[in-house]
């Protein structure tokens, strides 16, 4: 079966898989190759992926599973791999911690930008008195 797994940030994996586990809102689900079409949603949960030698997990976040025709797809508003459930999780923490401090530094720059403008509409007001 094939499985595309997709965020906004674009495609983060698609290929063969043998069969896939989810965790979603419901409890767990094992879908194999030929499974009745089924949506999945996940608002925090994972996707295992198992292929002949070869277990990978994706954490997904704010996504849904749609299943039919051996074409699993998932939307999910982030996601990360790792070879064991820990080590998935971690990823994505460690992510958005990385765009949290991101956001902050913009944040304090949009700050410093609106400072410097305020001093600089002062300047030209004080320049036509």
């Amino acid at each position: 079966m094939k499985l595309s797994i997709v965020t906004p940030k674009g495609l983060s994996f698609e290929g063969d898989v043998t069969y896939i586990n989810i965790k979603g809102d419901n409890g767990e689900l094992t879908i194999l190759t030929d499974h009745i079409p089924i949506v999945v949603p996940i608002r925090f949960g994972f996707v295992k992926r198992v292929t002949d030698n070869e277990e990978v997990y994706h954490i997904v976040s704010g996504g849904l599973l749609e299943y039919r025709d051996n074409m699993a797809i998932v939307i999910a508003q982030e996601t990360m791999d790792g070879k064991t459930l820990d080590e998935a999780t971690n990823k994505l923490e460690q992510a958005r911690k990385k765009q949290k401090e991101k956001n902050r530094r913009l944040a304090m720059d949009f700050s410093e930008m609106e400072r410097e403008l305020a001093l600089n509409l002062k300047e030209i007001q004080a320049s036509k008195l």
